[in-house]
């Protein structure tokens, strides 16, 4: 059986023990690297680390991100480690042990057996109109509309607006990883529960779990996403956001590599 992440730490604590013992000229105080994921996050889709050189400023990384756990810190209180995936990848850092590595950190790995989820061309919606911007309140707004289907959950997207941006051709993509949280001020509008006011606004709610992880569609040239939303700028943008969660916990839990040998998380195939 694979040796657990806790079972690591307490071979170098002891290690740790014994070099201070000894007077630190025992051999065997040297650290053994250990390769480990992360396991656990918060609502947002993140998890905190601290990176060495940045004091106690907090960066975030994604669910399942490959790590490469160094040592422990000079009084045991947390974990050292290289970031081995993602926007600090190469980036030494640090998570704080109780309540931090012995939560969200783990031995066991992401599946390799990447899937290939489907948007399927709909109809063009003339009038579309979002009751959760304000911004674009009374607005009709020309939709292509589409469906994506990840893991027999099917949602309704949209794949640009008006004719300002061209939406997806027919052909084969590629979903990367989460990039870096995405500010929420473009997503914190799209809650569930909430109530529309007499004006036809949407009021209350819950935000969205992982509403600020955005998936990069490669080529990432392009600059499309995959993402919740109202209205699309040439991403596929879900508007039945509230199944988001189910889509974006199937999707974090593969990792694989493109024609390219990028690292993805699915393969999108796109169909009129």
């Amino acid at each position: 059986m694979a040796e657990t992440v806790m079972e690591w730490v307490d071979k170098q604590k002891k290690r740790k023990t014994t070099s201070t013992a000894q007077g630190g000229n025992n051999s065997s105080s040297v650290p053994v690297a250990k390769t480990a994921y992360v396991c656990k996050v918060a609502k947002d889709g993140w998890v905190s680390i601290r990176l060495d050189g940045h004091g106690t400023d907090e960066y975030s990384i994604y669910n399942y991100t490959k790590l490469t756990l160094i040592g422990l810190n000079d009084d045991g209180t947390r974990v050292r480690f290289r970031v081995e995936e993602g926007e600090w990848k190469g980036e030494k850092g640090s998570m704080i042990l109780k309540g931090g590595v012995d939560t969200y950190i783990s031995h066991i790995p992401p599946s390799t057996a990447v899937p290939t989820i489907t948007v399927k061309y709909g109809k063009i919606d003339y009038h579309w109109r979002s009751n959760a911007r304000k911004d674009l309140y009374g607005e009709d707004i020309k939709q292509q509309l589409a469906t994506l289907t990840v893991n027999g959950i099917s949602v309704t997207v949209t794949l640009c607006s008006d004719d300002q941006h061209k939406p997806l051709d027919e052909g084969i993509y590629e979903i990367a990883p989460p990039d870096y949280p995405h500010p929420r001020k473009y997503t914190e509008m799209y809650t569930v529960g909430g109530k529309i006011n007499q004006y036809g606004l949407i009021e209350g709610g819950q935000l969205v779990g992982c509403d600020i992880v955005w998936f990069p569609i490669y080529p990432i040239s392009e600059k499309r996403y995959l993402h919740i939303g109202h209205i699309s700028h040439g991403c596929v943008t879900i508007i039945d956001y509230e199944k988001y969660p189910e889509i974006y916990d199937y999707l974090i839990k593969f990792r694989g590599k493109g024609k390219h040998g990028d690292d993805i998380v699915a393969f999108l195939q796109v169909i009129k």
